[in-house]
C-alpha cells in the first residue's frame, strides 16, 4: 500500500499475527479452512419442491460436498409443520439415514440415553423449500394460550433448523429449550452432540441462490467496508432487562474497532430513519427492535455490499422468509445481505443468539455456522441462520491483493499494526488517504476517533473527507456525522445548524427526510 512509513513493508504478516493473536480469548485453535469441511457437510432438501433438488446439486458442486451427502425428504411444501409431521417425515428419516451410513456412533450413558460418541457429518445445509418452523400445538387447543409467547419449559413451537441441529440427541420430549453444549466454545468444528445447520433460503429461489455465489466470491476477495450498528437504549423505556441487547451491540462496536471496520453507530431511541445516506459499502448491519423493516432497509435503492450479514434482534424476526417487506430476515436477504440471524417465534432475549459472541467469532474466521451457534444458547428453540453454513470471509488469508476496496484494506491493516500508537496510526492514515485520494480513508479515521471521544479531531478530519467526496450521498453522510460529533460533545445547537444547513444544502436529495428525522430526534432528546 502506497503512503505508509517503511515499518508497513509486510501488511500480511501483521494482518495474520494481529488476527490470530487479537481474538485469542475467542479462538483456541484456529479454525480450519471450510473446504475442510465440504466431506462433512450434509445437504437436506424437499423432494416435492424440483428448486429445492436443483439447489442443493448447485451448492453441492460449488462447495465440492459428495452426492452421497445429499438427502431427500419428503416433506411438506410450506413453512409451518406440525410436531408430528416433523417427526415423520424430517426426524425420523435423518436418523435413519445416519444409521445406515454409518454416519454417527451412539452409546447408552450412565442414564441410559443415547448419546452420539463420534460423528462424520459437522454441518447441514437445508435448502429452499424445505419447512421453517415446526408450530405449536398448543395453537390448536382452544383451552390454551397461543405457545408462541410462552416460557422455555412449556413451549414445542421451534425452528426446523434448530431441531436438526440436535439430531443426535434422543431427548424424552421435546416441549422446550435444550441446552447447546456448543455454546461458548472455541473450538471449531463443533461437537459429536450437534449438527451445525443453517439454510439456503429466502423470498424467492434466485435469493437462495445468490447466498451461494456471493458466499463463495467474497471469500476469494475478502470482506471489506463498514458497520452499521443500530442501538435502540429500550432499557430506559422497557427496563433494565433490554440493556444486555444494546450491551451486545456496545461490545460489537468495540470488536469492530480493534479490527479495523469502521463502523456507523446510531444511538437514538428511534430506528436509522428512511433516507439515511449509507452508500454502498456496509458489511455488516446489527440493530434492534421494531417488528418489520424499516428505514432504509425498505428503499428498493438501498444495497449491501456482496458479501453482507446482517440481523436484526426482533422475537418474529424470521416467522417468514417468504417476503420483501414484513418482518426483517426477508427484507434484508432481498437487499442483498448474504447471511442473517433470525428468530421464527418469541425466544426470549437471554435464549436467543448472542450477537456479541457471533461477531467475536465469526471476525476470528469461524465459519458462519459456526460462529452462530456458539453463539446460540439453546437446542429446539426459535433461532434460524439463513446463509451457507460454510461461509468464512474472515478466515486469514496468505495475501492481500491491492485494486479493489484498497481504501478499506488500508485503514484495517493501519489499524491493526499502529493502534497502541495514536500518532502513528492517524499519521499513516493521513498519508494513505493522500496517496489515494479517499474519502473513505478519512471517513473511517474519523468515525474511529468518535469512538474515542477526539470529538475536535474527528470533526475535522471529516471535514476533509467531504472534500474529497464526489457523491452527494457521501457528502450528506458527513454532515449527518458532523452533527452527531457535536450532540455527542455536548454542542446541540450546532448540531442542529449544521442539519438545517444541510437541508438547504441538499435540497431534492432522497437522504433530506433524514436529516429533518434526525433534527426532529434531537430536539426531542
Amino acid at each position: 500500500m502506497m503512503g505508509f512509513d517503511q515499518r508497513s513493508i509486510d501488511f500480511n504478516l501483521i494482518l495474520i499475527f494481529l488476527f490470530i493473536c487479537f481474538f485469542s480469548a475467542a479462538s483456541s485453535k484456529e479454525p480450519a479452512k471450510n473446504s475442510q469441511y465440504a466431506p462433512a457437510t450434509l445437504v437436506i432438501y424437499n423432494q416435492n419442491v424440483a428448486d429445492s433438488r436443483k439447489l442443493a446439486a448447485y451448492y453441492a458442486g460449488k462447495r465440492n460436498v459428495p452426492f452421497e451427502n445429499l438427502i431427500g425428504l419428503k416433506c411438506s411444501t410450506e413453512e409451518s409443520i406440525t410436531r408430528s409431521e416433523y417427526k415423520k417425515t424430517i426426524l425420523e428419516p435423518l436418523r435413519k439415514q445416519f444409521d445406515t451410513n454409518g454416519w454417527w456412533e451412539r452409546k447408552e450413558d450412565a442414564q441410559g440415553n443415547l448419546r452420539t460418541v463420534h460423528t462424520k457429518m459437522k454441518f447441514a445445509a437445508i435448502m429452499f423449500g424445505m419447512p421453517l418452523k415446526v408450530e405449536s400445538s398448543v395453537l390448536k387447543d382452544p383451552t390454551k394460550k397461543s405457545s408462541t409467547n410462552r416460557g422455555p419449559g412449556d413451549n414445542d413451537a421451534a425452528s426446523i433448523d434448530s431441531e436438526i441441529a440436535c439430531l443426535s440427541m434422543a431427548l424424552s420430549r421435546l416441549s422446550g429449550a435444550a441446552g447447546n453444549p456448543y455454546f461458548r466454545s472455541t473450538e471449531p468444528g463443533g461437537t459429536p452432540d450437534i449438527l451445525l445447520t443453517s439454510r439456503l433460503d429466502g423470498p424467492t429461489y434466485a435469493t437462495a441462490k445468490r447466498l451461494i455465489d456471493d458466499a463463495i466470491a467474497t471469500e476469494e476477495s475478502g470482506l471489506w467496508g463498514m458497520a452499521l450498528i443500530d442501538i435502540a437504549n429500550l432499557a430506559k423505556e422497557k427496563g433494565a432487562g433490554y440493556k444486555i441487547g444494546d450491551d451486545w451491540l456496545e461490545t460489537c462496536n468495540g470488536f469492530y474497532k480493534r479490527a479495523g471496520i469502521p463502523a456507523l453507530v446510531d444511538r437514538f431511541s428511534t430506528r436509522i430513519p428512511k433516507g439515511y445516506p449509507l452508500g454502498k459499502d456496509i458489511i455488516l448491519y446489527f440493530g434492534w427492535y421494531t417488528q418489520n423493516a424499516q428505514g432504509p432497509f425498505v428503499d428498493p435503492g438501498f444495497k449491501f455490499k456482496r458479501g453482507a450479514v446482517a440481523a436484526h434482534i426482533h422475537s418474529y424476526s424470521a416467522s417468514t422468509l417468504r417476503t420483501t417487506l414484513k418482518n426483517w430476515s426477508g427484507p434484508l436477504l432481498s437487499r442483498g445481505a448474504c447471511a442473517v440471524l433470525g428468530n421464527v417465534y418469541e425466544p426470549f432475549l437471554q435464549m436467543s443468539t448472542h450477537l456479541d459472541l457471533f461477531n467475536a467469532r465469526f471476525l476470528a474466521g469461524f465459519t458462519f455456522a459456526e460462529a452462530g451457534w456458539i453463539a446460540t444458547p439453546v437446542f429446539s428453540w426459535m433461532q434460524v441462520m439463513i446463509g451457507d453454513p460454510l461461509y468464512q470471509p474472515f478466515i486469514i488469508k496468505s495475501e492481500i491483493e491491492e485494486g479493489q476496496d484498497d481504501d478499506f484494506k488500508a485503514f484495517r491493516i493501519a489499524v491493526l499494526r499502529w493502534a497502541s500508537e495514536p500518532k502513528q496510526l492517524f499519521s499513516n492514515l493521513d498519508k494513505a488517504a493522500a496517496s489515494l485520494k479517499s474519502g473513505k480513508v478519512l471517513e473511517s479515521t474519523g468515525l474511529y476517533m468518535m469512538t474515542e471521544k477526539k470529538y475536535e479531531d474527528a470533526d475535522e478530519v471529516l471535514k476533509r473527507a467531504a472534500g474529497l467526496y464526489v457523491n452527494s450521498e457521501d457528502q450528506l453522510r458527513i454532515r449527518l456525522l458532523r452533527a452527531q460529533i457535536k450532540l455527542a460533545g455536548g454542542n446541540k445547537g450546532t448540531a442542529l445548524e449544521i442539519l438545517s444547513n444541510a437541508l438547504s444544502d441538499f435540497k431534492g436529495s432522497p437522504g433530506i427526510e433524514a436529516v429533518t428525522a434526525i433534527a426532529d430526534q434531537i430536539r426531542k432528546e
